[in-house]
């Protein structure tokens, strides 16, 4: 565009005379104002013109994808959804099947049909055992999509929320997107559910069928077959340790512990020793697994400082059962001041006033200090803190990201505890 107003200007109202120059250099400025203006339809035209293109390109890499996938006929596919959780869910399944097969999964949150189909061509070779997908949807039909490529063998859905509810439109449409797991995977599959998520509760019998289901769970044992008991969180966030009992009966399973923190982890944790113990591996497999398990970058991964700061890295949870797990985390920390920085969650919709309201609400009685970035729901938080009596003295809204950052060393002293929750670009802002 700009090499266009350079040829153009350099071509009219010539000779070069004063007159000209004043003219040249203020169509050169209105042109310029210009791109502001018409950039959203040459987008919009460029996205059209080469939509055939693209989706031809697509659709070959998703073909032959497919292709290669029935060339391996005893690969065990894991299908892994959820408005939140998937990610830890995959790792941590991960790390144990590896004990005893060869894993692969889709790496970080590479979770659409392209990046799928290309870790199929690219990465999966004869060695491999267990393919485990995570698999990620703004919309219904997308969870489809992704199962017509990897057909899962077992299913999990680790919870659904008001994450992107923005895209999908309605907490309905979420529910029929992320269910799309459970009625597109193999008929035979055992399916696996978050019991401690009411949509999962309220809904799974219209969806699962034939299928085998199995319930997994932080605290409501009387939907599983196991129970969680003696629990004990280490201190400075190094991990937890936990028995685990058959629900009836009472015997002892076994005594794991693990990095990774969080009351949702145990959970999380319960659904991989299920799916484990169905593939067939051992108390002692499962265990070592554990013990190799790390958090998972971004995801309520603590880091202590050398000045005795301990930092809860949340900066890749974006969703409301996310925040009410760092809050409730945080909580632990009866010894150290507590901070906790946000700038609130993305894509809620019209539920986002209300959602904030509560995180602000359920932030007020446990932290001692909270730092917002101001945008669109930043006053919504506030008004929830405040509502329940928090001080506004203790309260901090930068006016960005950048700026809360460049002062929060002259805001953290020895013994604090602080966690960084979400992160949003500028377009939500």
């Amino acid at each position: 565009y700009f090499g266009f107003i350079l040829i153009f200007l350099a071509s009219i109202l010539r000779p070069m005379t004063v007159a000209n120059v004043v003219a040249k250099i203020i169509l050169g400025v209105v042109l310029c104002e210009l791109l502001s203006l018409i950039c959203p339809f040459v987008f919009c035209l460029a996205v059209f013109v080469f939509w055939p293109f693209d989706h031809a390109i697509k659709s070959r890499i998703v073909g032959k994808a497919k292709l290669k996938l029935t060339e391996a006929p005893r690969l065990k596919i894991i299908g892994i959804t959820g408005s939140y959780g998937k990610t830890t869910f995959k790792e941590a399944l991960k790390t144990v099947l590896e004990e005893k097969y060869r894993v692969l999964a889709t790496p970080e949150n590479k979770n659409t049909p392209i990046g799928l189909s290309r870790l199929i061509l690219d990465d999966l070779g004869p060695a491999f055992e267990i393919l485990i997908a995570e698999m990620g949807a703004y919309r219904v039909g997308d969870i489809k999509t992704l199962c017509q490529i990897a057909k899962p063998d077992i299913a999990v859905l680790t919870g659904i929320n008001e994450s992107h509810l923005e895209r999908f439109g309605s907490i309905k449409n979420t529910i029929l997107g992320k269910f799309e797991i459970v009625t597109n995977a193999k008929l035979t599959a055992p399916v696996f559910l978050n019991a401690d998520n009411d949509y999962i509760l309220d809904n799974y019998k219209k969806f699962v069928g034939e299928r085998e289901v199995n319930f997994y769970s932080e605290s409501k044992f009387s939907r599983t077959p196991y129970a969680i008991k003696n629990k004990i969180y280490l201190p400075d966030a190094k991990g937890l340790e936990f028995d685990l009992t058959k629900t009836e009966g009472e015997d002892l399973i076994g005594h794991f512990k693990t990095a990774l923190i969080g009351d949702y982890i145990l959970g999380t944790l319960m659904g991989v020793i299920e799916i484990a113990l169905k593939l067939g591996l051992s108390v002692a497999e499962i265990q070592r697994g554990f013990n190799r398990l790390q958090p998972i970058p971004h995801r309520l991964e603590p880091i202590l400082t050398a000045q005795n700061v301990l930092i809860i890295d949340d900066s890749y949870n974006g969703n409301p059962a996310g925040a009410r797990e760092a809050i409730k985390l945080l909580k632990r920390f009866s010894d150290r001041r507590k901070i906790y920085l946000t700038p609130g969650l993305v894509e809620m919709g019209k539920a986002s006033e209300k959602i904030h309201h509560e995180l602000g609400e359920n932030l007020a009685p446990v932290a001692d200090k909270v730092i917002l970035i101001k945008n669109s729901v930043s006053e919504y938080i506030r008004a929830g803190l405040l509502n329940k009596g928090f001080s506004e003295d203790n309260l901090t809204i930068y006016p960005s990201t950048d700026s809360a950052h460049a002062d929060i060393k002259n805001i953290l002293k020895p013994g604090d505890v602080i966690i960084f929750q979400n992160d949003w670009t500028d377009n939500y802002q």
